[in-house]
């Protein structure tokens, strides 16, 4: 069987506020207003609770291996905000409501919500609910799992407000002020819902990570692999699939070739390199689409020559963006200038910096500083960042004549490192469902120390991410956010490099594929032909 290749339409509109009050309070509302223009590979599940993998099973395969190229660095639900973090959450852990494929919020351990007032929510649960370790999920739980996001620093920023019990199936959250973005942060890793009493009693979740999810994790071979078997008890239905393992392959041509060698499953991060090999190969199905994640190159504003704003935009424009995205993508992106994902309503390029070595110049002379002392070291913790890191390296030294010295470390250190401001610069990226929640954590002053990286503290970003998150209305929220990108644009807290697209490549026997813009993938939804 030949593999086939599909690449999506951009993402169109992703969730705003108003959007949200539509429909409110029936068990099947709809929270996003906002859409995706594009279709699922041939192997996806369309929609969100069907199991396309139900139709299968005729191999009597019941195992999955997916290759990845970062370890997380935990698998608690508050203690990080990394991607390989969140894709292991999803395994283990339900939030009160999840993105689906079209990028829309879905009660997931809601059952339904009704919105009493412009800073009152009302949650209903589903009854009958239970967690890895038997007990059932009540309000209680939901409380306890949302007053912890709160007390995270890692994640506090998608922390819901001040939660209220009203019965054990009934909860009441009060927000300080109209809150456009409350049902998508409810759908963040940081609010999924643990047992009350062991997050009372100091229960380790980074050994032991006990949700209502539809894996139940096994084992964490460090620097190897993790193991996961389906929960019998799921709420939805016991998956049909009853292992997975990730396997942990940082070097993208060896993920290449485990798939080609039946030792793997599914890439998570393709080595773009291998794109074109992958589409012809027998067997195989390579998924293309455009995402919502940036990647840039992170830069410490706390210190010298970065807390200079003419050095930031001198940088910016001295380096060939296209270029790197040929290097490092194999053309599989776009370049970027805005400091906000183009596939988001709000993001505009005015006054964004453009790759114009003259203009560099000029900057640069106008930072009054000497190029001779403004070397830096650029962190890459990954093979594609450090082709990236390569073009950047090349760029300033031809351009500008800085010297910039590359160096490599692993994803846990990578992220230790930058979330304690102990670092010069990194190529980073960061992945949201909204652009609220994309600001958010990005460039809000209260996300230093978690994924506020390059420490952007700001009153007039604050001001304008808080009254974004205020303005319920979705023309209104548009122009906050365009007002908004636009002044960190013209602020150039950070260099923006590229928009990645999602990229996978999987046995094509593999039935219930699906992702969605954000990356998230619903691995219980997956059977065998």
């Amino acid at each position: 069987m030949k593999k086939s290749f599909r690449l999506l339409a951009p993402v169109l509109a992703l969730s705003l506020a108003a959007g949200l009050l539509a429909g409110c309070g029936s068990g099947s509302s709809s929270s996003s207003g906002g859409s995706s223009s594009g279709t699922t590979t041939t192997q996806a599940a369309a929609s969100g609770d069907t199991a396309a993998s139900t139709e299968g099973g005729s191999s009597g395969k019941d195992t999955l291996i997916i290759a990845t190229a970062n370890e997380t660095p935990s698998v608690t639900s508050n203690l990080h905000n990394a991607v390989a973090g969140d894709y292991i959450n999803k395994m283990t852990y339900n939030c009160l409501f999840y993105m689906d494929e079209n990028q829309e919020v879905k009660e997931d351990l809601a059952d339904s919500y009704e919105i009493a007032s412009d800073t009152e929510w009302i949650i209903h649960l589903k009854e009958g609910v239970k967690f890895h370790n038997g007990e059932e999920m009540t309000a209680k739980d939901v409380k306890a799992s949302l007053d912890l996001c709160t007390e995270s620093p890692q994640v506090s920023q998608y922390a819901a407000g001040e939660v209220e019990v009203v019965d054990d199936y009934t909860v009441k959250i009060i927000t300080d002020g109209p809150d456009s973005g409350l049902l998508a942060a409810l759908t963040h890793h940081g609010n999924a819902i643990l047992p009350a009493d062991l997050i009372e009693s100091g229960h380790d979740f980074n050994k032991e990570p006990i949700g209502t999810g539809p894996y139940i994790m096994t084992a964490w071979n460090k620097g190897e692999s993790l193991e996961f078997e389906a929960y019998a008890d799921y709420f939805k239905g016991e998956p049909e699939i009853k292992k997975v393992t990730w396997k942990i392959i940082p070097e993208g041509a060896s993920r290449t070739m485990a798939l080609e060698a039946g030792e793997v499953d599914l890439i998570v991060e393709v080595e773009t390199a291998d794109m074109s090999r992958l589409a012809e190969t027998d067997g195989v199905t390579v998924y293309n689409a455009e995402s919502t994640s940036q990647s840039w190159m992170m830069i410490n504003n706390e210190r010298a020559p970065f807390d200079n704003i003419d050095f930031r935009r001198a940088i910016a424009s001295a380096i060939d963006k296209d270029a790197i995205v040929q290097v490092a993508l194999n053309g599989g992106g776009s370049s970027c200038d805005s400091m906000t994902p183009t596939t988001f309503p709000g993001t505009t390029d005015e006054g964004a910096p453009t790759y114009d070595v003259e203009k560099a110049k000029e900057y640069l002379a106008a930072s009054g500083l000497d190029p001779a002392n403004c070397g830096f070291k650029l962190i890459c913790s990954d093979d594609r960042k450090l082709r990236a890191g390569q073009v950047v390296q090349s760029c300033l030294k031809e351009n500008l004549g800085i010297d910039i010295e590359l160096e490599s470390m692993d994803l846990a250190t990578y992220l230790d490192k930058t979330a304690e401001g102990d670092y010069d610069a990194a190529i980073g990226g960061y992945t949201a469902n909204t652009l609220l929640q994309y600001v958010q954590g990005v460039y809000h002053s209260s996300s230093i120390g978690a994924s506020n990286k390059t420490r952007t503290n700001d009153p007039e970003i604050d001001a304008l991410i808080e009254k974004a998150k205020a303005t319920v209305d979705p023309e209104e929220n548009v122009a906050v956010l365009e007002e908004l990108s636009k002044a960190l644009n013209e602020n150039c807290p950070q260099v923006p490099l590229y928009m990645t697209n999602n990229m996978r490549a999987y046995n094509s026997d593999i039935t219930g594929f699906n992702l969605n813009a954000g990356g998230n993938t619903r691995y219980e939804l997956f059977g065998w032909n």
